[in-house]
């Protein structure tokens, strides 16, 4: 049984943690789900595992169980003072779920934990944290999901009390909750802060949902006083695999999971047909409408991963082959070859993904039926980086690319000026266009929490949007100092300006977007950068369906030209 005691030494805290399976590192999503119970020993939790089949869930869901041991016989859910800082103690349990010690990940010269380090770990996504309280810990369940809903995606507790200390610090965010025998106060938030009316009522239970995102949901279940496998297995099927909380929003938002990957699209696993030879992964969806009709070519669009992250985590948090079902657009989600990030950066001593990425593309012309003019790119964080880089190194084969949230190239988070060439990418880019002046359409999203924005001059958007401004042949404008004027947070506006709130989901979602013009005739738009508000760093569930809606436009000739579709 793969359980682990776990001690927190500078809180003097402890938690047992299981972890399913015997790799660490494989193509699908880690979850997680954290049980809090007042007697936590080494007994209790092996009867929790055996007894509500939690080892059997572990091990089917790919999901890491973690049982943190409170002090004083329970949990400080009325935020008493003079008790344990409990809601503090879970953030940094949460944090904790990737290792069985205690000693700090090693890290890069930006604070990055190295390739060894992250190799070397589990990884539980913060979209996918789950808790189910027992005891006083359903209290507790309840207060953090009314004061720290950042870190939760759905909650479950059996006989939980909301205290007035929690209310009066509630966020008002929304948050799926189921209530056994809970008291009315704790409903009556919940119902408030998910903005939920009764939709179905019965003995057994009540059921109140969002109407514009059922999601938000509050489950009353009015007969359950203990729990069981079979209220386990509920909660499992119809709340947590379904719910997730991307950092989206001020609080993060709730939004829909997908099922296992395997069950939706083609998983290549560790493939060798590649001409460099090399084990590959990724994962691809060709949608109904083009594997009923191969004869007609069909969009590529590639989705490379964050940093650390892998295939599936990339699918749930884009649904690029949801929108590819709808659009008739097949999707790619690849690997790094690491196993773990991108060599974005294409450092000679490093993995050679841009090779592997170029590689692939190629491939997949041949092997299906992809339109070779119509290639495009997208990726997160990392995967951004990367997808601009193989757009520089393989302008020919690439008709446009829609990145979201790259801090690259600079300082994450400050100030440094760089050289284009020494930038190995940007360079390339530039020694490209010495044998074709190509252009790339550029569709680029960022958000207003992430550590460069505002943006000011040196910094990582600045020194990103200037290179692909002159890149396409497009005026660049000089970008404020730190602490100028700078009315629109952008650095600099567009040619043209407008707000978009696309997300009937999520009505909040606002993007402002900055469209900048080609100096030369005809005046085309082929860079944008769009500012959602309020976003981390994370994927909105308008972000792909944005940027797909700008590159579907634009086609790679075979002679390097780009032409403008008519959509």
């Amino acid at each position: 049984m793969s359980l682990f005691y776990k001690t927190l030494t500078k809180l003097q805290r402890s938690l047992y943690l299981y972890f399913p399976g015997e790799e660490n590192r494989t193509p699908f999503k880690r979850c997680s789900l954290t049980v809090l119970m007042d007697d936590v020993t080494q007994e209790s939790v092996e009867a929790a595992l055996r007894d509500l089949h939690l080892q059997e869930l572990a091990d089917q869901q790919e999901l890491i169980l973690s049982f943190p041991v409170p002090v004083q016989g329970g949990w400080n859910a009325s935020l008493d003072p003079a008790g344990p800082d409990d809601v503090m103690v879970f953030r940094a349990m949460q944090d904790a779920l990737a290792k069985v010690d205690d000693a700090p990940l090693p890290v890069n010269a930006i604070g990055i934990p190295t390739l060894e380090a992250m190799l070397s770990t589990w990884h539980p996504m913060n979209d996918t944290k789950y808790v189910l309280g027992i005891g006083s810990g359903a209290d507790m369940a309840l207060t953090l999901a009314a004061t720290s809903p950042d870190n939760l995606a759905a909650v479950v507790a059996v006989q939980g009390t909301l205290y007035p200390l929690a209310l009066e610090q509630a966020a008002y965010a929304p948050m799926p909750v189921w209530l056994c025998a809970g008291d009315q106060g704790a409903a009556a938030y919940f119902c408030r802060a998910n903005l939920a009316a009764l939709v179905s009522d019965s003995p057994e239970r009540a059921v109140f949902e969002n109407t514009a995102n059922p999601l938000q949901q509050v489950r009353l279940c009015k007969q359950t006083t203990m729990v069981n496998a079979d209220l386990l297995k509920d909660a499992w099927e119809t709340l947590f695999s379904q719910v997730r909380r991307p950092n989206t929003g001020a609080h993060g938002d709730i939004e829909p999971r997908i099922p296992h990957p395997s069950t939706l699209m083609e998983c290549h696993v560790e493939e060798t047909v590649l001409p460099d030879g090399l084990p590959h992964t990724w994962f691809l969806h060709v949608p109904a409408s083009v594997k009923a009709n191969p004869a007609v070519k069909a969009p590529l669009m590639m989705f490379f991963h964050g940093g650390s992250d892998n295939p599936a985590e990339a699918a749930e948090m884009t649904k690029f082959h949801e929108l590819g079902e709808a659009e008739g657009f097949i999707t790619c989600y690849p690997w790094g070859t690491d196993r773990c990030g991108w060599n974005s950066s294409m450092m000679p001593d490093l993995m050679d993904d841009v090779a592997f990425s170029a590689q692939l593309i190629d491939y997949l012309i041949e092997h299906y039926p992809v339109d070779k003019g119509r290639v495009y790119l997208s990726g997160f964080s990392n995967g951004a980086a990367q997808a601009m880089a193989v757009a520089l190194a393989h302008p020919e084969k690439i008709a446009a690319i829609c990145p979201i949230d790259s801090n690259w190239p600079g300082k994450r988070g400050g100030y440094m000026q760089i050289d284009y060439a020494d930038i190995i990418p940007f360079a390339k880019g530039m020694e490209r266009k010495q044998d074709y002046d190509y252009r790339m359409p550029v569709w680029y999203t960022y958000g207003t929490r992430e550590p460069s924005y505002p943006v000011y001059r040196y910094s990582t958007q600045h020194n990103q949007y200037d290179y692909w401004k002159q890149y396409n042949h497009i005026p660049v404008s000089p970008t404020p100092e730190i602490g100028g004027f700078n009315p629109s947070g952008c650095g600099v506006t567009g040619d043209i300006s407008e707000t978009l709130t696309p997300s009937a989901r999520h009505p909040h979602h606002a993007y402002d977007v900055q469209r900048f013009m080609t100096a030369e005739e005809p005046r085309l738009n082929l860079y944008n950068y769009v500012i959602m508000r309020d976003k981390g760093h994370d994927v909105a569930q308008m972000d792909p369906a944005l940027g797909w809606s700008y590159v579907r436009r634009f086609r790679r000739e075979a002679d390097g030209s780009l032409t403008v579709l008519a959509q």
